[in-house]
Order: C-alpha cells, then sequence, then structure tokens
C-alpha cells in the first residue's frame, strides 16, 4: 500500500510505544499537557477515560462517550471547549442507565454550566435526532441553560480554543 500511494525507498515497520494510562495521568510533551480523566459509560465492565489538553493557545475537554458524571465537570472545569456526546434526545433514553452512560441534551446543558466551559460541541449524535426541527430544539434548550456558544458537531468541523 506504501509504494501504491506514492511511496518510495524502504519503509521501516512502525515500533509504536504503548503506556496505559488510567484517570488521573498527565502526560506532557513540549507546549501541552494531556490529563486522563473519568468519563461515565459502562463501568465497572471498562475504564472508561475522558481527556483534557491544555496548550498557550487553549484548552479542549473531550468526553468520548459518557453521561453527566462529577468527576467529568471537573475536569472539564474552565475549558475553552468542551466535546461531548448527545446521543439522545432528554427523556426518551430506553433506560435511566442508558441515560447514565449516554447523556442527553439537558446533561450536556448542566454538564457545561457546572464546568463553566466556553463552548460545547455536540458529537456521536444519532440520526434520530439529526433532523433540523429537533436540532433547533435542542440548541434552543441548551441556551436557556448554559450562557456559552453552543455548537452542532459535523464531520471535518475546525474548532478554535481561544
Amino acid at each position: 500500500m506504501f509504494a501504491e500511494r506514492g511511496g518510495t525507498g524502504k519503509r521501516e515497520r512502525p515500533a509504536p510505544r504503548v503506556h496505559q494510562i488510567h484517570a488521573g495521568d498527565v502526560i506532557r510533551g513540549k507546549g501541552w499537557r494531556l490529563t486522563a480523566g473519568h468519563a461515565q459509560r459502562v463501568q465497572p465492565y471498562l475504564e472508561c477515560l475522558a481527556f483534557r489538553i491544555d496548550s498557550d493557545e487553549g484548552s479542549l475537554c473531550y468526553s468520548g462517550d459518557s453521561g453527566l458524571c462529577d468527576e467529568l465537570v471537573e475536569l472539564a472545569r474552565g475549558c475553552d471547549v468542551l466535546v461531548q456526546m448527545n446521543h439522545h434526545y432528554s427523556g426518551r433514553e430506553p433506560s435511566p442507565a442508558f441515560r447514565a452512560a449516554c447523556g442527553n441534551h439537558e446533561d450536556n446543558a448542566r454538564l457545561a454550566k457546572r464546568a463553566g466551559v466556553k463552548t460545547l460541541v455536540l458529537t456521536h449524535i444519532t440520526s434520530a435526532i439529526d433532523t433540523p426541527e429537533l436540532r433547533a430544539d435542542i440548541l434552543d434548550q441548551i441556551a436557556s441553560r448554559f450562557d456559552g456558544r453552543v455548537s452542532w458537531g459535523e464531520d471535518l468541523m475546525e474548532i478554535g480554543v481561544s
């Protein structure tokens, strides 16, 4: 594939250095810091993590799949951008356990407000709520609870952190 895509010369076999991380771990690089935190998903079966990246340009917290939990609020505290799963319309989750694992737009508004983030980006949106009418309703409901900016995540979207 390397040659088929225009690569030339000998290509060294990848040799990644893998380090398992856990909630509370901090990884530092030149001009940035990544903090791993707890995300609420499928405990106790898996350790689920959220990540916060801080740099001179700003801060971003990404939860992946997570419902509302105090640990995520603390990880996102004061972030410029919070990227959060919005799988369901509030009140339409199949069960309380599903809501705890996936969250909804009301939980996301609470999370963003409690954490004091500047921008909330909704992602991992199901087709059940990805209609113009529901999108407008969800964004209006979040805006009534959270004073920051709210964005509906789209493929290839770019969002600045400053």
